[in-house]
């Protein structure tokens, strides 16, 4: 039961009043003066006695509010209580778990603790070294909810992030559930060794309920060895294409001919489809081999016109077979087709070549398991907006780091499971209204 004492000028916010003693166990009375009661007099747990009313002491919570709350006294052993405002509490407590999920979206979003401080001004002042404090407490409260893999086959990322953290190195140990994009483990550690990545990944994932398992990884040679340890025949190991693409592209200059282009292109299309974008450089490759330029300054100057149209015609005249996987069979008769140039490539290009047929099972993988990845960019998105540059600047300690690889983590899910649910993420209640009644419990009008 709840008494609340009306007036002409509390009578409009007695429902604001109320709902902080819902649920309460004790029947409360709130007076005209402020002061917070039972209505009736407790007896007194030492003689038993009906204690009497003695006053109040007042109790705050800084920028947030005040409470009086009524004392009791017992006229025969003087034993003193206290009303129970565990209701109060609990409404702090909400106040506490919200304030720190504002915190961490402040933090996702790159703001440094300073610029934190000054924007919670605005809702409840913090000072810069309570907010550090009071951020860290509410991320390792906070249970880390593992993305589970649902079915008989798992489709999982791996990959390893540097960073600098106090001017040294360290490295970030990520995987991540294809399906849902969100972590099942990440950890930030001193020393990079595969026993280290071993040990990761057998303390965060259990093989035994999958049938087959699909891991992505980049072109790092010691992880083949890495995953069959671990998995065994269960293991589908797809390297990624877009790395290998990457190595391909590091091979030839910005100043490299249209027929080195036209080289790199075929690479390229050994696994994706860049049939039209080859048939158009192959038309400004012969004109090239059919110039005489009087010095190497025209030249350049024409190799750099005529790349400039190719890419433009790219951009116009792309299609929706443009950049598709390619078939298995169909990858293999490129590289095959490929070779038949062999002794005509640089050095180089003949070692990436013999690089890719040395691995071209690990690179056609993606066939094996219906809407497999085939790249790794699944985690690199992920590392691009946990690990911005502004968050890398901030990241002082080993500590610090798993704090916000962990916060923005937390972020992530809930919007997620927000939208399964298909819904808009947005939090329960807002701060006004779990702070406003503490306030006006404190300050009747």
């Amino acid at each position: 039961m709840i008494s609340i004492s009306a007036t002409l000028q509390n009578f409009g916010i007695i429902h604001l009043l109320k709902s902080l003693f819902e649920g309460a166990s004790c029947s409360y009375e709130y007076s005209k003066k402020g002061i917070i009661r039972y209505i009736k007099n407790p007896q007194c747990e030492e003689c038993g006695t009906i204690m009497n009313q003695n006053g109040y002491n007042i109790v705050t919570k800084r920028n947030i509010g005040s409470v009086k709350v009524g004392k009791y006294i017992c006229p025969s052993c003087k034993a003193t209580h206290h009303t129970d405002i565990r209701f109060w509490n609990e409404q702090k407590g909400m106040v506490r778990d919200l304030l720190g999920e504002l915190l961490m979206c402040l933090k996702n979003g790159g703001n440094s603790y300073r610029r934190m401080a000054e924007i919670m001004n605005y809702f409840v002042p913090f000072e810069k070294s309570s907010l550090y404090s009071q951020f860290y407490q509410i991320v390792e409260k906070s249970e880390f909810i593992p993305s589970n893999i649902k079915g008989k086959i798992a489709i999982i990322n791996f990959d390893e992030e540097y960073l600098k953290i106090s001017g040294k190195w360290r490295y970030r140990l990520t995987l991540l559930n294809y399906e849902t994009k969100l972590p099942i483990a990440e950890k930030v550690v001193k020393k990079l060794t595969d026993e280290v990545i071993i040990e990761f990944i057998k303390s965060n994932f259990n093989p035994e309920q999958y049938d087959k398992i699909y891991v992505v990884t980049d072109l790092k040679p010691s992880y083949s060895n890495i995953f069959k340890s671990l998995f065994g025949k269960k293991l589908v190991h797809q390297y990624c294409l877009f790395h290998l693409y990457q190595l391909i592209c590091k091979e030839f200059s910005k100043n490299s001919s249209i027929s080195d282009l036209l080289l790199q292109y075929r690479l390229m299309n050994i696994f994706y489809n860049y049939d039209s974008e080859i048939d158009q450089i192959k038309k400004i490759a012969e004109e090239e081999n059919s110039l005489v330029p009087s010095d190497k300054k025209e030249l350049k100057s024409w190799t750099k016109e005529k790349k400039e149209e190719i890419f433009a015609h790219f951009f116009e005249h792309r299609n929706e077979d443009s950049n598709k996987l390619r078939e298995p069979v169909e990858a293999y008769l490129n590289m095959l087709e490929l070779y038949e140039d062999y002794e005509k490539m640089p050095s180089n290009i003949q070692k990436r070549l013999e690089m890719i047929d040395n691995s071209i099972l690990n690179f056609l993988a993606y066939r094996s398991i219906p809407n497999a990845p085939a790249t790794n960019n699944a985690i690199e998105g992920y590392f691009s907006v946990t690990t911005d540059p502004i968050l890398k600047k901030q990241m002082k300690t080993i500590k610090g780091a798993d704090i916000a690889i962990k916060s923005y983590s937390f972020e992530r899910t809930k919007r997620f499971i927000a939208k399964i649910e298909t819904k808009k993420f947005k939090p329960s209640t807002t701060l006004i209204e779990l702070i406003l009644p503490l306030r006006l419990l404190g300050n009747p009008l």
